[in-house]
């Protein structure tokens, strides 16, 4: 029995209208959306569907009005900031922490239209395209898939496909692609770019990495949000695993932290476009092997990310919690204090098998994290 070839690339504009059809055929889709979206929205989305011809026409008709609700609910402010880096002619590989699994690249692409770029490509782990449903909405919406399941070999193949078609996209001026810069979020705040992500990119280039890197337009993002509404369910899977190493997610646990991270309270949310790393790649030519290059390439984005944070007063309310400490009292008033004092008592109470306070520990380094990343380089 021959196995059913791995599709990487999103649908093509041919297959979008047989895509909306088959999505909407499914009862489990539609009464889904009567109890996720607001009514006069669901009205909206069931009278555009038909209109729906090509990827842009669902962004445009359908997931900006959702962002906008989205938004509107669970946002207080959505800023951006960095587009004098970008040339609306190039096409980019913006690569950026992870922070939500749908909404990173979803407000990405909201932020880069409204300021008149076209919207990226996004790159999603085919974890979360186990569901036929989730896999047509992800499709449709320009995404394709990041193989994590497979035989070494199977996973070798898809990850050289995968970076000669980042490269295409990039090089040929097809389309910008987003990125994580690690598998999965960071779920302690603590942002780093995997290695093992740039090998991977590297794959399609030739001996010169240098060359190969300046190709792809590196773009680092740096993604601040005030609170992360998924910040307690990622500090008790913390204390789940600590408790039992063996402990993993399911995929409707990953349907819930998608949901959750969807519609809680995220407060301020920003995005900073970071300079082109182009000039910055000379520096690859002293190093000695590629590895070495690689390590080099991390941590250039991660400089970009860390210091290009929008932080919050939670943020320096986090790190003076976690130490005893006022050395950031400046960065906060006194009402700030007590309320932030009383919500992380109010998630603290919310945790299992925290007796030591090490959930505690935890949610508070989740916030810290980002102002501790930030200081490094100012040493």
């Amino acid at each position: 029995m021959s196995e059913t070839p791995f599709r990487l690339e999103p649908f093509r504009d041919d297959e979008i209208e047989a895509a909306i059809a088959e999505l909407f055929s499914y009862p489990a889709f539609t009464e889904g959306m009567k109890l996720f979206l607001p009514e006069a929205l669901l009205q909206q989305v069931m009278h555009m569907k038909d209109q729906v011809h090509t990827a842009a026409d669902f962004q445009t008709k359908i997931v900006a009005p959702f962002l906008k609700v989205i938004e509107k609910i669970s946002i207080k402010e959505l800023s951006a900031s960095g587009f004098e880096h970008l040339d609306p002619s190039e096409r980019y590989l913006f690569i950026s922490n992870h922070r939500d699994i749908v909404l990173d690249s979803a407000f990405l692409n909201i932020v880069l239209f409204e300021h008149g770029f076209d919207t990226s490509q996004i790159a999603i782990g085919d974890n979360l395209m186990m569901h036929r449903i989730s896999e047509l909405l992800f499709r449709i919406n320009k995404s394709f898939v990041v193989r994590r399941t497979g035989t070494a070999r199977e996973l070798y193949s898809s990850s050289l496909q995968m970076s000669a078609y980042i490269h295409k996209l990039i090089t040929e001026k097809i389309d910008s692609v987003w990125i994580a810069q690690r598998e999965g979020r960071a779920k302690d705040g603590n942002d780093r770019t995997q290695v093992g992500l740039l090998t991977m990119l590297s794959l399609s280039g030739k001996k010169d990495l240098q060359q190969h890197f300046q190709n792809l337009n590196i773009i680092p993002v740096a993604i601040s949000y005030e609170y992360d509404p998924c910040g307690l369910l990622k500090t008790q899977e913390y204390l789940n695993k600590r408790a039992d190493p063996e402990f993993k997610k399911s995929f409707k646990q990953d349907v819930d932290y998608m949901l959750l991270g969807i519609k809680g309270q995220k407060g301020r949310v920003h995005f900073h476009f970071g300079e082109l790393l182009n000039d910055q790649l000379e520096a690859l030519a002293e190093a000695d092997n590629s590895k070495k290059q690689l390590e080099m390439l991390a941590e250039m984005i991660d400089q970009s990310i860390h210091q290009n944070y929008h932080l919050w007063p939670v943020n320096y309310i986090a790190y003076d919690l976690l130490h005893n400490s006022n050395t950031y009292n400046t960065h906060y008033t006194e009402q700030e204090l007590e309320w932030h004092c009383r919500f992380f008592e109010d998630q603290v109470k919310q945790l299992q098998q925290d007796s030591d306070d090490a959930g505690y520990t935890y949610l508070l380094t989740m916030y810290a994290n980002p102002l501790i990343n930030a200081n490094s380089y100012q040493q």
